[in-house]
C-alpha cells in the first residue's frame, strides 16, 4: 500500500518562510511609497492631485485581480501562477524605480499590483494545501497574518530610512531581487497543486465582470477620500461598480463553470468571516491614517517619527497574531476569539475618542493603539482561519482571493467613512474652534466610527458557526454517545470538513459510525470515503509449525468470505451515502497482516482526508495483546480529527 508523505518539518519551515517573504514586500509596498512621495513629486514634477495614483493605482488593481487570480490558480496551478506573479511584481518594480515621468511611474505601480494579486492570492492559497488542518495550519496563517500586518507599519519606517539615504528609487529596487530569489527558490522547492476541477475552464464574463466592478470600487472609495463620499466623482463610479458588480452575480448564477459560486458564500463561515475582514481592516486602516496626520500636523512629529510611533503597534500584531491568536483558534475555535477580538478592538476606538490636541503619545496615545491592535491581531488570524475552512479541495485559491479582496477593500471604505465624518464634523464647527481643534473633534468622531465598525462585527462573530478543532494526540479521543446518534446537524468537532474518512467493520458501532460520517458530510458538504479492514487471521494468531494444511484451508476460506462480506457493506455504506446526497469518494476493502490502525492511517493521509470516524466492535484479547488497540493507534498516528463512535 502506498502512502503519500507530507513535507518534513524542515520544509515545512522553508515553504512558509518563501511565501511570508513575498507578503511581506507585497504589504510593504502599500505603505512603502507614502513617505517619498514629496522627493518623488519634487523630481518628477507630480502635481499632489495626481500623487495620490502612484499609492492608489497598485492597490486598485490589486483589489481588482485577487479573486480571478485566486480561481485561475485552482485551475492552471499555484506554483506556476506564484512565480508567474513575483516575476511581474519584480520586473514592474524595476520600472517604477527607472521611471522618468510620471506616466511611466503611475503605469508600473498598476502592473506591480497585478503581479501582487497573482502572487498574494496564490501564496495563501499553495499555504491552505501544504499546511495539515488543524495546529500546524493555524500556526503557519497565523504567521502568515501577523507578518502581513506587521508589514504596513514597516514599510513606513523602511520607506522613510531608504529614502533619506538612498533615495526614493531604490523603494523600488529593493523588490527586485527579493521577488526574482523568492520565485525561483519557489519553483524549486514548491509542488504544483491545482484543483480536482472537472472543467478547467475559466469563466470569462465573470472573471472580467468581478474585476472591473472591484477596480471600478476601489477607483470610487478612493475618489471619496479626496472629493467627499456625496460628490458625483464618487456617487458614478459607485453606482456604476454596482452594476457591474450585479451583472457579476447573474453571470455566476446561470454560469455552468461560475468563477465563484454562489453557493460558496453560503458555506461555513465563509461570508461572516469576509465581512469581519472588512470591519476590522476599515477600522484599523482608518485609525492608521488619521493617527498619521494627527502626529504629524498636530503634534509636529516628522514622518520618519511619525512612522517609528507605529512601532510598537507592528510588534503587537507579530507576537498576539503570529503566535498567541492561532493558539486560542486552535483550542477553543474561531467564534469565541473573534468575539473576545472585536471587543477589545471596539474598546480602543472608545479610548482614542478621548483625543485632544494635546494628548500625551506614551501615556495616553500609544495604549489606546496598543489596545485597538491587540483586538485586531486577535481577530485578523482567526477570522482568516474561518474564511478558509469553508473551501472544498480544489477551492483553495477562490476561498484566498476571496478573503484577500475583502481585505482589500475594507482599507478605501474605511478611509472613505473616516473622511467623511472628519470632513463634516470640522465643518459644522466652522470658525469656532482653532482649525486644530476642529480637526481633532473630527477625528474624535471618526473613532467613535471605528467603535460602531468593531461593534457590528460583535454581531457577525456572534453568527460564525465555528465548533472547535479537536487536538490529537492530547486529549486525542472524542467520545461520541450512541444516544446522540445520528443526530449530528450541529458536532462540535471542528471548523472545517473536506473530506472524511470513515472506518466500519459491520459492528453496532460501525453501524453508528455510518450514520455520523454521513451526517457529517453531508451538513458540511464534506467527501466521504468508505473503508473496511478485512484482519488477516495470521495477523492476530501467530502461526504455528505444526498447523497442517487443513488447518490453513480452514483460515483462507474464511478470509476469503470476510472479505466478499466487507465488500457487500462497504457497497452498502457507500449507497446509503449516496442516497443521502453525499458525494462518495469511494468505497475500499483492504487487506491487512499488520495492525489495522496502520492500514486506516495510511489510507486517510494518501486520500487527504482531514476527519476520521471509526467505529469498530474492538479485537479480543490476544488481538489487542499483539496488535494494540484500533482506535488508539488511529488517534496516535493520524494527525487529524478522530471521532470514535462506542
Amino acid at each position: 500500500m502506498s502512502m503519500t508523505k507530507p513535507p518534513s518539518s524542515p520544509r515545512l519551515s522553508l515553504i512558509l518562510t518563501l511565501l511570508v517573504a513575498a507578503q511581506f514586500v507585497i504589504v510593504l509596498d502599500f505603505s512603502i511609497v507614502q513617505i517619498a512621495l514629496p522627493t518623488m513629486r519634487t523630481e518628477l514634477g507630480i502635481s499632489l492631485a495626481n500623487s495620490q495614483w502612484i499609492v492608489s493605482a497598485y492597490g486598485l488593481t490589486f483589489a481588482g485581480f485577487l479573486l480571478l487570480s485566486g480561481r485561475a490558480s485552482d485551475l492552471y496551478g499555484r506554483r506556476r501562477l506564484f512565480g508567474i506573479g513575483l516575476v511581474v511584481f519584480a520586473l514592474s518594480s524595476l520600472a517604477g524605480g527607472l521611471a522618468p515621468s510620471e506616466a511611466v511611474l503611475i503605469g508600473a505601480r498598476a502592473v506591480q499590483g497585478i503581479g501582487a494579486a497573482i502572487a498574494s492570492a496564490t501564496g495563501l492559497s499553495l499555504l491552505v494545501v501544504t499546511f495539515p488542518e488543524g495546529r500546524e495550519r493555524n500556526r503557519a496563517l497565523s504567521v502568515f497574518a501577523a507578518v502581513s500586518s506587521a508589514a504596513f507599519a514597516a514599510g513606513v519606517i523602511l520607506g522613510g530610512v531608504l529614502t533619506a539615504t538612498l533615495g526614493w528609487r531604490s523603494i523600488f529596487f529593493v523588490n527586485v531581487p527579493i521577488g526574482i530569489m523568492t520565485a525561483v527558490t519557489a519553483n524549486r522547492f514548491l509542488v504544483e497543486s491545482r484543483g480536482d476541477i472537472s472543467q478547467r475552464r475559466l469563466d470569462l464574463p465573470g472573471a472580467l465582470s468581478v474585476t472591473a466592478g472591484l477596480s471600478i470600487l476601489v477607483y470610487a472609495l478612493t475618489n471619496a477620500a479626496n472629493e467627499g463620499l456625496l460628490s458625483l466623482q464618487t456617487l458614478a463610479p459607485l453606482a456604476l461598480s454596482a452594476v457591474v458588480l450585479a451583472g457579476f452575480v447573474v453571470i455566476e448564477h446561470k454560469s455552468s463553470a461560475p468563477l465563484m459560486p454562489l453557493s460558496f458564500l453560503r458555506r461555513g463561515a465563509v461570508f461572516s468571516a469576509n465581512a469581519l475582514a472588512i470591519l476590522t481592516i476599515s477600522a484599523v486602516s482608518a485609525m492608521i491614517f488619521l493617527l498619521t496626520i494627527y502626529l504629524q500636523q498636530i503634534q509636529g512629529y516628522s514622518a520618519l517619527s511619525a512612522g517609528f510611533a507605529f512601532l510598537p503597534t507592528a510588534l503587537v500584531f507579530l507576537s498576539v497574531g503570529g503566535y498567541l491568536s492561532a493558539k486560542l483558534v486552535t483550542r477553543f475555535g474561531a467564534r469565541p476569539v473573534l468575539l473576545v477580538g472585536m471587543t477589545i478592538q471596539a474598546a480602543g476606538f472608545l479610548l482614542l475618542n478621548q483625543l485632544s490636541v494635546e494628548t500625551p503619545y506614551l501615556t495616553a496615545l500609544l495604549p489606546a493603539m496598543l489596545v485597538v491592535s491587540l483586538g485586531a491581531a486577535t481577530s485578523f488570524t482567526a477570522f482568516n482561519i474561518a474564511a478558509l475552512s469553508g473551501a472544498r479541495k480544489g477551492e483553495e485559491g477562490l476561498a484566498s482571493g476571496l478573503i484577500n479582496t475583502s481585505t482589500q477593500v475594507g482599507g478605501p471604505i474605511g478611509l472613505a467613512i473616516a473622511v467623511t465624518i472628519v470632513g463634516v464634523v470640522v465643518a459644522s464647527l466652522g470658525a469656532s474652534v482653532t482649525p486644530a481643534a476642529a480637526t481633532v473633534e473630527g477625528f474624535r468622531y471618526a473613532f467613535l466610527g471605528g467603535a460602531v465598525l468593531s461593534g457590528m462585527g460583535i454581531i457577525f462573530a456572534s453568527v460564525i458557526r465555528s465548533p472547535r478543532t479537536v487536538v490529537v494526540p492530547k486529549e486525542p479521543i472524542l467520545e461520541v454517545p450512541s444516544s446522540l446518534l445520528p443526530s449530528v446537524s450541529e458536532p462540535d468537532i471542528s471548523v472545517a470538513m473536506r473530506k472524511i474518512l470513515v472506518a466500519v467493520d459491520g459492528s453496532e458501532n460501525g453501524e453508528r459510525a455510518a450514520r455520523t460520517a454521513i451526517g457529517f458530510a453531508r451538513d458540511y458538504h464534506a467527501e466521504l470515503d468508505v473503508l473496511r479492514v478485512v484482519q488477516s487471521p495470521s495477523a492476530v494468531t501467530p502461526s504455528s509449525p505444526r498447523a497442517g494444511g487443513a488447518g490453513s484451508a480452514i483460515l483462507k476460506e474464511r478470509y476469503d468470505y470476510a472479505e466478499k462480506e466487507a465488500e457487500t457493506y462497504v457497497n452498502s455504506v457507500v449507497s446509503k451515502a449516496k442516497s443521502a446526497g453525499v458525494s462518495v469518494a469511494g468505497g475500499t476493502v483492504i487487506r491487512a497482516t499488520g495492525p489495522p490502525a496502520n492500514a486506516i492511517v495510511e489510507t486517510a493521509k494518501k486520500d487527504g482526508a482531514d476527519h476520521i470516524v471509526i467505529g469498530t466492535r474492538g479485537l479480543g484479547a490476544s488481538g489487542r495483546l499483539l496488535l494494540g488497540s484500533v482506535s488508539a493507534g488511529v488517534v496516535a498516528n493520524s494527525g487529524v480529527t478522530v471521532v470514535v463512535v462506542r
